[in-house]
């Protein structure tokens, strides 16, 4: 039995204990590297299986999980630029986008997985992830290190994010993030209303 087919067992498993009851689930990010050679590629490893590997696994996770949030953290993928056929893909599948690194207004972000996010927020949910060493990142914007407000201001504007998953990385998370959603939650639960 392969790989993949072990990996649906797992979900549907999951799913029947815990669709439903928990908020969402994500499939770990699309992006890796294996070189350009093809010197480090598995046995019959294309980037056409690896395309619709991610595809099949989101299936997957949307049939376990019918009640919940699915996302996949889609960000690049490696060798053909197929990313937006993940993108399309999840559209299809009522999958969730999102991934790793919020960055505002990274270059490389910018010209891949940024833009089929935005396109995405109005399909299916969003959720990006500050990430360790997130919290550091250079705003090319202001050539300053980015604010709190700076990337939940990205977050919610340009990409239309439902979900943002916070790293609770020192002293960022303690001395900034806490202080920052402190302050802004009476100004959050009135928007709600």
């Amino acid at each position: 039995m392969n790989v993949r087919d072990r990996f649906k067992k797992l979900l549907v498993a999951l799913g029947k204990e815990f669709d439903g009851k928990v908020e969402g689930v994500n499939l770990a990010e699309t992006a890796f590297d294996i070189g350009r050679s093809g010197a480090l590629f598995p046995k019959d490893f294309t980037f056409e299986k690896y395309r619709d590997g991610v595809i099949a696994n989101m299936k997957a996770m949307r049939e376990a999980f019918p009640k919940s949030v699915v996302l996949v953290y889609a960000n690049f993928m490696p060798g053909d630029g197929s990313l937006p056929a993940i993108y399309e893909a999840a559209r299809k599948l009522r999958v969730g986008v999102g991934g790793p690194d919020l960055l505002p207004y990274q270059t490389w972000q910018m010209k891949n997985s940024y833009p089929l996010i935005r396109a995405s927020s109005a399909h299916v949910a969003v959720g990006v992830a500050v990430q360790e060493g997130n919290y550091h990142h250079i705003n090319p914007q202001t050539g300053k290190e980015v604010t709190i407000a700076e990337i939940l201001k990205f977050g919610e504007e340009y990409l239309g994010v439902d979900y943002i998953f916070w790293s609770n990385e020192e002293p960022y998370y303690s001395e900034r993030l806490v202080p920052f959603l402190k302050r802004a939650r009476p100004r959050m639960n009135a928007e709600k209303r």
